[in-house]
C-alpha cells in the first residue's frame, strides 16, 4: 500500500486540486499527477514542469490532460492549419515547437497510453476524454474512446485517466448531469480491475 497523505493538508496552487501535506517529512513516496501545463506555447513546458518536480517524492508521474494542447501531436497539426481558434499564439507554432515537448519534462515520469513499474507497482497513464469543447485529449464518445481504453493492460496496479469514470465525481450543475466515461468505467469495473483509479479534469 502506498499510504495516504497526513494531515493537515493544502491545496496545491497550480490548477490540479492535489491535496498537498503541510509538512512532507512523511509523505507518500508516490504522487501522481494530472495536468501540469495549460499553455500552447512549448516554450513554457520547462517553467511549468518544476512545480511537481520539486517536490519531495522520490517518483513524480505526470498526464496530460485537455489543456496540454502541445502534448496532443495529432490535434496541434489540425490546430496550425485553422485561419482562427482562441488561442491566438498558436498560429505562431511550428511543428518543431511542440513535436518533442515531451522530453521537456525532465523531473517527473510522464506517462501517455504508456506504463511504467515503480516499487513493483504496475502504473498506466492515459489523458484522453469524451469531446469537452474541441480541447486537448477529446474523443467522441463510444467507439473511439473504447480503443484507447482497450490499450490499458490487464494486472495494472494503478491506473491514471485525466477524466473520470461515468457516475465517479462527474457531476457537473451547470449542465445537470453526468459527464463521465461509460466506456472507461466498463473497462475499469469489469476488465482491468485496478487497485487504485486516479483522475480529475471534472473542476
Amino acid at each position: 500500500m502506498i499510504g495516504t497523505l497526513p494531515s493537515p493538508i493544502q491545496r496545491s496552487g497550480w490548477g490540479s486540486g492535489v491535496p498537498l501535506p503541510r509538512d512532507s517529512s512523511d509523505c507518500p513516496q508516490l504522487s501522481p499527477f494530472g495536468g501540469p501545463v495549460a499553455s500552447t506555447r512549448a516554450a513554457s513546458i520547462s517553467v511549468h514542469a518544476h512545480p511537481a518536480g520539486s517536490l519531495p517524492y522520490e517518483y513524480k508521474i505526470v498526464i496530460a490532460g485537455n489543456h496540454e494542447l502541445t502534448f496532443d501531436q495529432e490535434f496541434m497539426a489540425d490546430l496550425i492549419k485553422q485561419d482562427f481558434y482562441y488561442f491566438p499564439s498558436v498560429s505562431k507554432l511550428k511543428p518543431e515547437n511542440y513535436e518533442n515537448v515531451q522530453s521537456l519534462l525532465t523531473n517527473c515520469i510522464y506517462l501517455q497510453d504508456s506504463e511504467v513499474t515503480v516499487r513493483g507497482f504496475r502504473i498506466y497513464g492515459s489523458p484522453w476524454q469524451p469531446w469537452f469543447y474541441g480541447w486537448g485529449f477529446n474523443l467522441p464518445r463510444g467507439q473511439a474512446l473504447l480503443e484507447k481504453w482497450n490499450l490499458i493492460p490487464e494486472g495494472v496496479d494503478i491506473l491514471i485517466t485525466h477524466g473520470p469514470p461515468l457516475g465517479f465525481l462527474d457531476w457537473v450543475p451547470k449542465k445537470m448531469q453526468r459527464v463521465g466515461c461509460v466506456e472507461l468505467l466498463n473497462t475499469v469495473q469489469r476488465r482491468v480491475q485496478p487497485r487504485l483509479h486516479v483522475f480529475g479534469h471534472i473542476h
